[in-house]
């Protein structure tokens, strides 16, 4: 097991707010938003620290045998294409349904910044305690699919003794045997402050695909960024690899070494072992697995 990630381990986020946040977002569909200014001012001032995704009420995801709803198995192939943009809170992780959970120093609902709809989640990295803030989409994830999200950075890091990673995959025959795969993480630049995606890819011999120096583009600071992922996953030398910034493709690879394992995780948010500053937060929306690749072009 790598240092990055912590698998099952739901970490000690709870909800210790006297707000009910999901009566709220039920009351979103009987009025507008002009009326709900107030309400949105009360959401904010008593905003939980720490919101533990198995405490939303979610809605079944399914429909079983016998007519009734039922929650997915951990285990279950994920349906494709599948989105959450935290709209409905962390119903696209919701640990006591099965297919996802989220963990680590904290993870919290915001109206601000976000790239659409209403919210995103904010992921907040602690010096002094797990180092990292994750949600975690699993079961059977397709063979050959994009991943993408859009991320926030208010603020660059300066350095970072370890890593700086924004998802991990993960996966093996079965929950209890599973091994690193890949990582999406940023690269230190060569002036302070410059930061650029890269892969590093294990099933390969920990090959590491990143842009040329001279060539790189540095993600912006300040401002929403779209990463997207395909990953081609197969039992031989088949695999694929491509990486995407706003819709420019950074590099692709083909006739990889790859794995296929039955069960997959994947770990979107963030880790800054050793980082300096040794606080920091980062924000995501619009997480998703589709078939095709994502359109950018249009405006949220």
């Amino acid at each position: 097991m790598g240092p990055w990630v912590s698998p099952f381990r739901e970490g000690n986020l709870d909800w210790r707010s006297s707000c009910s946040f999901v009566a709220f977002l039920r009351t979103l569909t009987r009025v507008s938003w002009i009326s709900l200014l107030p309400s949105l001012l009360l959401l904010a001032a008593c905003a939980p620290k720490k919101i533990d995704a198995g405490e939303w009420q979610c809605a079944p995801l399914g429909i079983g045998a016998a007519g009734a709803s039922q929650f997915p198995a951990i285990t279950d192939p994920v349906p494709v294409p599948w989105s959450t943009g935290f709209e409905d809170g962390f119903c696209g992780y919701p640990k006591q349904n099965g297919p996802g959970y989220c963990y680590g120093d904290s993870v919290t609902l915001v109206t601000e910044p976000h790239f659409s709809g209403h919210f995103a989640a904010e992921f907040k990295v602690i010096g002094d305690e797990e180092n990292q803030t994750r949600c975690v989409r699993h079961g059977e994830l397709p063979e050959a699919a994009y991943y993408s999200a859009w991320y926030y950075i208010p603020e660059a890091l300066k350095d970072v003794k370890s890593a700086w990673n924004l998802w991990h995959f993960q996966g093996g025959d079965d929950p209890d045997s599973q091994h690193d795969l890949w990582d999406v993480s940023l690269g230190k630049g060569a002036r302070e402050g410059e930061w650029d995606l890269m892969v590093l890819d294990r099933p390969s011999g920990f090959e590491t695909y990143r842009r040329p120096e001279g060539s790189r583009i540095s993600i912006p600071i300040g401002s929403w960024f779209h990463i997207e992922l395909f990953l081609k996953r197969r039992a031989d030398a088949t695999g694929e690899i491509a990486l995407y910034q706003d819709g420019e493709e950074l590099f692709y690879r083909m006739n990889l070494k790859s794995e296929a394992s039955k069960f997959t995780q994947w770990y979107v948010g963030d880790f800054a072992g050793g980082a300096t500053p040794p606080d920091s937060h980062l924000y995501v929306d619009d997480v998703s697995i589709s078939a095709t690749r994502t359109s950018i072009s249009a405006t949220p």
